[in-house]
């Protein structure tokens, strides 16, 4: 071959992969800058540092950004991504950090934002949806949320596989669910929120407060409740149709596992058990005047009241042990109990005294005050 044809073949080769797709033209199409507009997917190549402000905005469905490994570093109040009525819109693999908000989804008109993370440490940045769908997961090394909220219909949260640090606000927020979660040092708050599924979850000094009657059937299942001053705090529904599950959970190490503030009523709490809680497992009030007809019921109860706060319940008795409840004297304000057994709680298993507890038998002793005709333990 001539040493002309060989450099005419040459130039040739070079010009296809010049051309070809994923080589330099790929690299300057994914060229990202602090303030982009994004239109289309975008691929990180190093980490990219901003300045406050908002640092990428997307306003397009269907984009997909890939930190690959980089973060996303912010050196001074803003937002880190905002997402505005865009959906199929994912984040994924890597670091976003140093911004007052991580991620920012928000509707001004419809459709509502449907945002997908995946594999994503959100360090000192929160996640805000205003309202919008969120998905958040990964594994307990791969996803870090510090402070979320969602607020406003239509619109949820979803986090799965992930660690959190801070606390998470849902309102309006309907089908919301954390799933295979650790969550430490926060609270979980849910206001008006219907149907969510809390399971398989830790929760570690990290309370759940349900403050709104219009939050119903909300299933908290298979959970570990650990070192908190209070850590489940329920509100009553209108309906037994719409009550929310605590069902197969552990409580453990906290001052008050289950509180039942003001109103208990229709909320189930079954098939827990509570244990080594310092001041009592579930500490109960009924002044509400809603009807009733789910007991608490299957309870395990052990070794809890050993340490007591010196708390009292509304009318004055020391509250301590594995099971204390108070009530007005309406006969619709009573609790029922059926099938709680336990072993080894301080001053006595069951606080109902008489006028406030209906006996739904099978309960375990010892039971006070006594006598008491409304009762029977075994």
């Amino acid at each position: 071959m001539s040493r002309g044809r060989r450099l005419r073949l040459t130039a040739v080769a070079l010009s296809v992969v010049l051309a070809a797709p994923g080589v330099a033209h790929a690299s300057a199409q994914n060229a990202v800058s602090c303030g982009d507009v994004l239109t289309s997917s975008v691929t990180l190549t190093a980490d990219l540092v901003c300045a406050g402000g908002v640092a990428l905005t997307v306003q397009t469905d269907d984009v997909d950004i890939d930190l690959n490994g980089h973060s996303l570093i912010g050196t001074a109040p803003g937002t880190a991504i905002q997402v505005q009525n865009a959906v199929g819109v994912t984040i994924r693999n890597g670091t976003i950090t140093g911004f007052t908000t991580g991620l920012h989804a928000r509707a001004y008109f419809a459709p509502v934002p449907k945002v997908t993370v995946t594999d994503v440490r959100f360090v000192g940045s929160g996640i805000q949806g205003r309202p919008a769908f969120i998905s958040v997961s990964g594994t307990h090394s791969t996803c870090h949320l510090e402070n979320a909220s969602v607020y406003g219909a239509p619109g949820n949260l979803v986090v799965d596989g992930c660690r959190v640090d801070g606390s998470i606000y849902l309102f309006n927020a309907n089908l919301s669910a954390i799933r295979h979660s650790v969550l430490s040092g926060g609270l979980l708050s849910i206001g008006q929120s219907d149907q969510g599924d809390f399971s398989a979850n830790v929760f570690d000094d990290y309370p759940v407060d349900i403050w709104a009657t219009e939050s119903r059937r909300n299933v908290f299942k298979q959970n570990v409740f650990k070192n908190a001053a209070v850590a489940f705090t329920t509100t009553p529904a209108y309906t037994p149709a719409n009550a929310s599950v605590i069902e197969k959970n552990v409580f453990t190490g906290n001052d008050i596992g289950v509180f039942g503030k003001w109103a208990f009523s229709n909320v189930i709490v079954r098939n827990n058990v509570f244990k080594d809680n310092r001041t009592a497992g579930m500490y109960l009030e009924n002044y509400g005047a809603i009807p009733s007809s789910v007991a608490v019921s299957g309870n395990v109860l052990i070794g809890n009241g050993h340490a007591p706060s010196g708390r009292k319940d509304l009318v004055g008795n020391p509250i301590q042990g594995g099971l204390h409840l108070v009530t007005g004297l309406e006969p619709v304000m009573r609790i029922a109990l059926a099938d709680n057994v336990g072993i080894g709680n301080a001053g006595r298993m069951i606080w109902a005294p008489p006028g406030m507890v209906i006996d739904g038998g099978g309960n375990q002793g010892p039971c006070e005050p006594v006598p008491n005709p409304d009762l029977t333990c075994w």
